[in-house]
């Protein structure tokens, strides 16, 4: 098995900074990690603090926010740490929960907690730095959804949030091109995390035999792609579904 080549870190792009949510999860810790070896300022947002102080640590380049991402103040704490460091240039809205049930056992709140991180905050950041974004001369916003917002799931909670997420997306993606910032949307598949880490290699296994590459997907793929719809090399990218499930979503 052949692992994906790092991205090229030749080109230093300093002169930006990266907000990204989740950034404390497998996903969100690698692409901060990734944005940040090439030059990139990253606003790291997480709930996990001392996560997030160990990836300061790493790198004086991430500057991290421990915020419920519920908290009403989230775009003035965004804000002010956004105060001295280099224009926005992009948003990676990553951070997501999987709460609920099935329909008849659904209650209100897991539903309402579903959209109030999963999609809400997306759509308070994306509103509040578009601005920004205009002001530099355009941009690019990564909203990370899952493939159960096309297809459905046990949780109709987290499937509907997702769903949602989508059209916040492709409706982003209407109203901000002319200004040139894109908006797009990754699917990812089935990844290496901290929950599938606990998993054993049967389960993994069994799994992966749902996607063409037999294999589940690594946090570091993630950031490859989210680090490329970022750059410039994606300038014509925008009002994209990007299909990260190895084939795994038409075998549903």
């Amino acid at each position: 098995m052949t692992d994906w080549l790092e991205p090229d870190m030749t080109h230093s792009n300093s002169t930006r900074t990266i907000v990204v949510t989740g950034a404390a999860g497998g996903m969100g810790l690698s692409t901060c990690q990734t944005l940040a070896a090439q030059g990139d300022h990253v606003v790291a947002i997480d709930s996990a603090e001392s996560a997030l102080r160990q990836l300061a640590q790493d790198s004086g380049l991430i500057h991290p926010l421990s915020i419920d991402l519920r908290a009403p103040d989230l775009v003035e704490q965004v804000t002010g740490l956004l105060t001295g460091l280099p224009p926005v240039a992009g948003i990676v809205n990553m951070a997501g929960i999987s709460s609920g049930n099935t329909i008849e056992q659904l209650n209100d709140d897991a539903w309402e907690n579903s959209f109030a991180v999963n999609v809400t905050p997306a759509m308070r950041l994306i509103r509040a730095l578009a601005p920004q974004l205009r002001q530099r001369g355009g941009g690019s916003i990564v909203n990370v959804g899952s493939p159960v917002g096309l297809i459905g799931a046990r949780k109709p909670s987290y499937a509907a949030s997702k769903g949602a997420l989508h059209g916040l997306t492709m409706s982003c993606a209407r109203n901000l091109g002319s200004d040139g910032i894109r908006v797009n949307l990754l699917l990812p598949g089935t990844t290496i995390t901290g929950m599938t880490q606990d998993w054993n290699e049967t389960r993994r296994a069994e799994v992966a035999q749902g996607n063409f590459l037999k294999r589940l997907c690594t946090p570091q793929e993630i950031a490859n792609v989210v680090t490329f719809l970022l750059s410039d090399a994606s300038s014509y990218v925008t009002g994209s579904v990007v299909d990260m499930t190895a084939g795994g979503l038409w075998g549903h």
